[in-house]
């Protein structure tokens, strides 16, 4: 029961990774293939239905993740790997809000020409594939954090 909120975080963190690479592989793919127009016709439907997993499993993740390392040790090497896993997270929270939102915002009006639709959806993509490998490096470190957390209990 004492790992409890690390294994939640960890499961967390990978729920979070495994949406974020169904969006990647499948959604993008797809919303790639469309018409720019019909693109952010789909987009303004399909949205809102991968905002709710996003935010279910990220939630967890994140505020797991900051307790477990609130709570290690201070000068213990958990505590220095969960801090980090807390970081890799919060810098995909604050990507998410400072590019990707506003851009899914705009898609949803449908603000873009086509041209432009164009290049903000392959901008998008490409962010999203960092905001992936940033999420696997908090995975990493979660990881490591809870192993040095066992190791030391």
């Amino acid at each position: 029961m004492k790992n409890a909120i690390s294994i939640i975080a960890i499961i967390g963190i990978g729920a979070f990774i495994g949406n974020m690479l169904n969006i990647g592989l499948s959604h993008a793919v797809y919303w790639q293939s469309l018409d720019p127009i019909a693109f952010m016709d789909f987009f303004a439907i399909d949205f809102p239905l991968l905002l709710v997993p996003t935010v279910v499993t990220l939630m967890p993740a994140w505020l797991g993740t900051l307790f477990v390392f609130l709570k290690n040790d201070k000068k213990s090497e958990g505590r220095k790997y969960w801090r980090l896993a807390f970081l890799a997270l919060t810098l995909t929270i604050i990507q998410t809000s400072i590019y990707h939102l506003p851009i899914n915002l705009d898609f949803v009006a449908q603000k873009y020409d086509v041209t432009t639709a164009t290049n903000k959806l392959n901008g998008w993509v490409i962010s999203h594939w960092i905001r992936i490998g940033i999420a696997i490096i908090s995975g990493v470190y979660a990881i490591k954090g809870f192993q040095q957390s066992t190791i030391n209990q």
